[in-house]
């Protein structure tokens, strides 16, 4: 069976430990080359790594459709304190 490794923008590691990406990734509701996306019950984050040179991470509030970019540790506080949704995950080829 051939195990699909996923790639992703070097900028994640610039900001995240390889156990933080993991943790993320592991829990990600969608992955692409330069954007992770996670639905938590109480917020949606999307971490960005597709403009400048910076890693930008948004948290949109479910309850106040607030929408901010965070700071690493706001982040981290704020994905480890909500439970995620669940979700289906696919793999798709292209």
């Amino acid at each position: 069976m051939q195990e699909n490794k996923i790639i992703f923008n070097s900028k994640f590691l610039k900001v995240f430990s390889k156990d933080e990406l993991k943790d993320i990734m592991d829990n990600a509701t969608s992955i692409s080359v330069d954007c992770i996306v996670i639905a938590t019950e109480n917020n949606y984050f999307e971490l960005s790594a597709d403009v400048d040179d910076a890693l930008d991470i948004y948290c949109d509030e479910h309850n106040s459709s607030s929408a901010r970019k965070l700071s690493k540790d706001e982040f981290m506080k704020l994905y480890k304190s909500s439970p995620l949704m669940g979700t289906v995950k696919l793999s798709l080829n292209e």
